[in-house]
Order: C-alpha cells, then structure tokens, then sequence
C-alpha cells in the first residue's frame, strides 16, 4: 500500500500515504475521496499491467512527465509539511495569546520577525484557533479565567 502511494506520486504527482490507500481499500474514505482517488488508482493499475505485460518497452521516466492533479491536468505538489522549531512556536504561542486574530500586515510582521513565511504563519493561526475551539469548547479563551473550584477543593483529594 505505501510502494502503491509513492509509485502514485512518482507518476501523476499526487502522493498518497499507506493509510489512505487502506483506507480507500477497505471503503472507508469519503465519497468525495473515494471518487477522487479510483480514477487515479484506476490508471495506476492499468499502467502497471500494461508495463508488466509489454516489458518490451522501456518504462516511462516518472520525473519527466508533469505532475498531473485530480483532473488530469497539470497541478502543483503539496508542500512538505513545515517542522517549526520550538523557540518559534513558543514566540508563536505568545502573540497567540496576545491577539488571537491578527491581521494580514500583523501576520506579516510576526512572519518577518521570525524568518518564516508569511504562508506559513497565517496557518498555523488558523491551527492554533481550532485546537483552542477543541480544548474549549464553551468559547473560554485562553486568556478567559479558570474556572471556580468548588468550595474545600483541594487537587490532593482527587
């Protein structure tokens, strides 16, 4: 299933992850992705038919033919996902709690101060809001007031 994905991604620019080819396998995508993915699963496998039965033929160079998206037409790759250094997501963190919406020229400004791309940053404000919604699901922000302990409370007692 992972040799399938990355074979996938080689060929038409579309790479897949081991999970989502078991997952397609066993039904239990959306229908949305499952239509997505069988036409590509479906050239795939008629490609490597096709090369092992006419092994005659020299197989197709995968990094000369265009990444192909969903559509069959030419599209951009994912970008890797970004590794953000802990020094940084802690400078992160702390204007999160100062302003949980910045704007396009704040973000900018954080962008720039911390060598990051400006892209980069506008989502991991985006992360970081719908963890915060996950954590508190009432709307206490972070910066909202702990909750009152009942009276004689004590976390020793827990």
């Amino acid at each position: 299933q992972g040799d399938v994905g990355l074979a996938m991604g080689k060929l038409y620019g579309n790479d897949f992850s081991q999970t989502t080819i078991s997952r397609f396998e066993a039904l239990n995508l959306s229908f949305k992705n499952m239509c997505k993915l069988k036409p590509l699963l479906e050239k795939w496998l008629n490609d490597a038919e096709t090369m092992s039965v006419d092994s005659t033929l020299p197989s197709p160079n995968p990094l000369s033919s265009p990444s192909l998206g969903f559509d069959g037409l030419p599209g951009r790759r994912r970008k890797k996902r970004t590794s953000i250094e802990t020094n940084v997501r802690f400078a992160l963190e702390k204007s999160f709690l100062a302003n949980q919406k910045p704007t396009s020229e704040e973000i900018l400004l954080i962008a720039e101060q911390l060598n990051m791309e400006k892209e980069v940053i506008r989502v991991w404000f985006c992360n970081r809001r719908q963890k915060e919604k996950r954590i508190n699901p009432c709307g206490s922000g972070p910066l909202a007031p702990a909750p009152a302990k009942p009276p004689g409370y004590s976390p020793h007692m827990v």
